[in-house]
């Protein structure tokens, strides 16, 4: 069977599964866990250099859900991560590069190691305590403490994660479950708020969610969809951690904090650079998850952004997509030199419709490729131009070929995106990839319904006027 037939008979079965059964009910999901706050935590950073963003991320929400908060740092952390990018997101923590370990440990019941290299993980399976971290760890392992791991980081970023050969691959699933047999909790990092908050073990969620009766102001949770009115600040919590869907009632409200949620964008070709600088320092007041503009501001951006979490995004084969795979290959790979940490590619959307499956999925493995680990890649699909099996082949074509994301429109064809499509892309990629929703965003209502039906990232231009809940005049992305 060639990649074509492969890619019919896929699109097929998701089509299928994709049409409503007639009397099945809609799959339930589950209410946040409620929230305890712990006594106190410390975070131990190592000098792993994947997922470094959503690690200080996680370090500044944790930050707000407990008062007592210490961070220690290895050698090479100090390097890859840095003492003033924990400062900027955790201002009252205490940062910490050595000290008395038992001290360290004093008024602390939680730990956490979002970063988790091999080199730690083998230390803490194997008791080698012959550094300030492993010492930390296995000190507060003896003593009692809850123990939170990440191993998001176990593989640098230079390393193509889906290409680990098996033997290799075992021996870190070994590590993993050895560290698992000690005690330690491991979780995914943009789950990590969510675990150390909770206070509530899997099993423990579990049996009250089976229990009946909601008593959400005191930490009672049975997934009865009222904790999105009774517990807003812990379904923001969630949803800000990475939850693309939380549970609710019928006309329960919703408050979402969207900034980290949205690509500030400005793409029009006549874009001076007084408007670029002015777009950087909005995203910085902000806290938007990236600026997204043409490549040649690319430069610019990175050099205004620097030591902040804005990421810098720009677009590649932009508007049309019909540009040659070598040519947004060599496009990436000059955007990632200049200092772009995303990439927002369009898709031939002329191969999809004429079939020529193979086509696509190349020309979007020559992006993924170029990007080589160093920044993520975002498929724009351009929606408003597909049917809905095109769509649904466009998706599963991204999700072949290595993509982090789909995305819906370029905004520079009629139609943007739409909560139907978003949905529908969701349900194809499942929970695995990113879902970019852009094209005619401009209000706080939109936008909140686009996160709703699934999407995980949102383009604006609009974004100011969103975030802040005003109307937003004119028109375009």
């Amino acid at each position: 069977m060639d990649n074509k037939d492969l890619v019919a008979l896929i699109t097929a079965e998701v089509m299928k599964r994709l049409q409503p059964q007639a009397g099945s009910p809609k799959q339930a999901t589950h209410a946040p866990l409620s929230r305890q706050t712990p006594k106190g935590v410390l975070i131990l950073l190592t000098g792993a250099n994947r997922n470094i963003d959503q690690v200080v991320h996680q370090v500044g929400k944790i930050a707000e859900c407990t008062s007592r908060l210490k961070v220690a740092f290895s050698g090479s952390a100090q390097f890859t991560i840095g003492l003033p990018a924990i400062r900027r997101v955790a201002p009252g923590a205490e940062l910490l590069t050595d000290g008395d370990i038992w001290k360290v440990l004093d008024d602390v019941d939680t730990m956490c190691l979002p970063a988790m290299s091999p080199n730690l993980l083998s230390k803490l399976v194997y008791f080698q305590t012959d550094e300030w971290i492993p010492i930390l760890a296995l000190s507060g392992m003896t003593k009692g403490l809850r123990v939170i791991g990440c191993v998001d980081s176990l593989l640098p970023v230079e390393i193509n994660t889906d290409r680990i050969p098996a033997p290799i691959k075992a021996r870190l699933d070994n590590l993993v479950s050895m560290a698992k047999e000690l005690g330690i909790e491991i979780c995914p990092v943009e789950q990590l708020i969510d675990r150390v908050c909770s206070g509530v073990s899997q099993g423990q969620a579990s049996s009250a969610r089976t229990a009946g009766g909601c008593d959400a102001q005191n930490g009672d949770c049975s997934a009865c969809g009222l904790c999105v009115e009774h517990r807003k600040d812990d379904v923001t919590k969630m949803v800000s951690s990475g939850a693309d869907r939380v549970a609710s009632t019928v006309g329960a409200p919703v408050t979402l904090d969207l900034a980290p949620y949205i690509d500030h964008t400005l793409l029009k070709p006549d874009a001076t650079e007084d408007q670029v600088r002015k777009l950087c320092e909005e995203a910085r007041k902000h806290s938007f998850a990236s600026v997204c503009v043409n490549p040649s501001w690319v430069s610019l951006c990175s050099r205004m952004l620097a030591g902040s979490t804005v990421k810098v995004c720009t677009v590649i084969g932009f508007p049309l997509g019909a540009t040659t795979s070598t040519a947004k290959a060599i496009e990436t790979r000059d955007a990632i030199a200049n200092g772009a940490h995303e990439i927002d590619m369009v898709i031939n959307v002329g191969a999809l419709k004429s079939g020529n499956d193979a086509l696509v999925k190349d020309d979007i493995e020559a992006v993924v490729a170029a990007a080589k680990g160093r920044g993520i890649v975002k498929v724009i699909l351009e929606t408003a131009l597909l049917t809905r099996e095109e769509k649904v082949k466009a998706c599963l074509l991204s999700k072949m070929a290595g993509a982090d994301f789909v995305k819906t429109s370029t905004g520079f064809v009629p139609g943007g995106a739409t909560v139907e499509d978003i949905a529908l892309m969701r349900e194809t990629v499942g929970p695995d990839m990113g879902v970019k929703a852009s094209g005619g965003i401009r209000d706080t209502k939109t936008a909140k319904d686009m996160v709703a039906a699934g999407a995980t990232r949102l383009g604006a231009s609009a974004s100011v006027a969103i975030v802040s809940g005003t109307a937003s005049s004119g028109s375009g992305y």
